[in-house]
């Protein structure tokens, strides 16, 4: 019998043969414990990983990450799982040899006794040594909040920084951040007033600064949240976002407490505020953009011409705050979306209709209005002149067919002459719903070439 063959088959490792910029690309779409673990592939992927420009860590479960008041305390269950998810962490950052890194994440959700303020210190020194570009660190643990290294504030390669939680933000008198121009806080805590005022004067480029604060928090002791920066182009500020409905207007009380706003350059504002505080807010000649979203407060009138120079602006606001609103001459105003609140928001609007002569889009999302608010309306005696001459497209959201809204949608429709599009969103849990989708189709309209549709609205 002849000799069996024996054929031996070589599996050519091409990957490993691959040049180390793209194996480095290649492990940027994994995720780092992933990446890490090549390096028991053989001794050419040994230290690939520790090349990295990217590193993310995230050890919150899928609970703790929206969860924006929720600090995570020890569990003895999961002391182990906690001690050995942070070893990994702070061991790889150590071996990381990088020259450049360009994005650092860092997510802890540990609990107390598994890192010290040193060792914080040590990541963030590292971060900024590697020269980092984009640095996201969110700290949430039952312990106090958490210092950052002050070499941190003189990164001169930074351009993002995201600070979220138990980290309490004490700028030194040396700071700058001369290529900062994103900065993220949130629910940190603030040292005092005048560290923060400081640290903002010495961020000269920044851009967007995005802002959340929980006001029921002892640790917030801001008295004066000042944010002065005339490089800003958007301000994104939340405080006590988490409400169900606003509250009346007799709760309203003075807090002591206030927002300043001082950016002449700014083109995106947003505003969600039901803490109470006060208002200082400068000319804004710039702006293309406004939500706000606030409790009503004394101090309205000192501010209210602030945002005159907008174009498009969203107000959720009671009408006791959209009524002052109404004497302002917004000669820019383009588009309009009112979520009222209150019994007469319909009067409030129509006013402020007439100080918008440029008005070509507006919406009225009722959405949001509390279920059984009486409606109040009279017919005007004059007419807009945005409805005559600019008017081009109407929406109303969530239209209930009560008496009050039907007068308002047929003055709106029987004098924009040049309306082109109207579009009404009935409520799908009406009895009588069909009867009032006939009604609207019914409704003259002074405008012969505009498409009216109406939706049944079933979200």
């Amino acid at each position: 019998m002849a000799d069996a063959k024996i054929e031996e088959i070589v599996c050519e490792d091409r990957i490993s043969a691959l040049p180390e910029d793209l194996l480095v690309t290649i492990l940027l779409h994994v995720p780092i414990k992933d990446a890490i673990s090549t390096m028991i592939l053989s001794k050419r992927w040994c230290f690939i990983w520790t090349s990295l420009p990217k590193l993310e860590y995230d050890f919150f479960s899928d609970n703790d990450e929206d969860d924006d008041d929720k600090v995570v305390d020890s569990d003895d269950d999961d002391d182990e799982s906690k001690m050995t998810s942070w070893c990994f962490f702070d061991k790889s950052m150590e071996l990381h040899k990088a020259p450049v890194l360009k994005t650092l994440l860092i997510k802890l959700g540990l609990g107390p006794g598994c890192f010290s303020d040193t060792d914080v210190e040590k990541w963030i020194a590292k971060a900024v040594d590697g020269r980092v570009v984009v640095l996201k660190f969110k700290l949430s643990w039952s312990n106090g909040p958490t210092r950052l290294p002050k070499s941190l504030y003189t990164c001169e390669t930074l351009k993002k920084l995201t600070l979220s939680h138990k980290i309490l933000l004490d700028f030194p008198s040396s700071s700058l951040l001369p290529s900062l121009e994103f900065l993220e806080l949130l629910f940190v805590v603030y040292k005092d007033d005048a560290s923060l005022d400081s640290f903002f004067s010495h961020c000269p480029v920044l851009y967007i600064l995005v802002v959340k604060r929980n006001r029921r928090n002892r640790d917030d002791n801001i008295t004066n949240f000042s944010v002065k920066i005339p490089s800003l182009g958007g301000l994104f500020y939340v405080s006590d976002e988490i409400i169900s409905s606003l509250p009346d207007e007799d709760e309203v009380v003075d807090t002591g407490k206030c927002l300043a706003i001082d950016t002449p350059a700014l083109l995106d504002l947003t505003i969600i505020d039901h803490s109470g505080d006060s208002f200082s807010i400068e000319d804004m000649p710039c702006l293309e953009f406004a939500l706000i979203n606030v409790k009503s407060f004394p101090n309205i009138d000192k501010w209210k011409t602030s945002l005159s120079a907008v174009q498009s602006l969203m107000l959720y606001m009671p009408d006791q705050v959209v009524l002052p609103f109404s004497t302002v001459k917004f000669s820019r105003l383009m588009k309009l979306r009112i979520c009222p609140h209150r019994s007469d928001w319909l009067e409030a609007l129509v006013l402020l209709l007439k100080n918008a002569p440029k008005l070509t889009e507006l919406l009225v999302d009722y959405a949001f209005t509390p279920e059984g608010i009486p409606l109040s309306w009279i017919q005007p005696s004059s007419i807009p002149g945005c409805l005559s001459s600019q008017l081009k497209s109407f929406e109303y959201i969530e239209y209930g067919g009560r008496e009050e809204e039907k007068e308002f949608v047929m003055y709106i429709l029987a004098n924009s002459k040049r309306l082109k599009k109207a579009i009404i969103s009935v409520k799908p849990d009406l009895e009588d719903k069909n009867l009032i989708i006939e009604e609207l189709r019914d409704i003259p309209k002074v405008s012969t070439f505009v498409e009216m549709v109406i939706v049944l609205d079933d979200a």
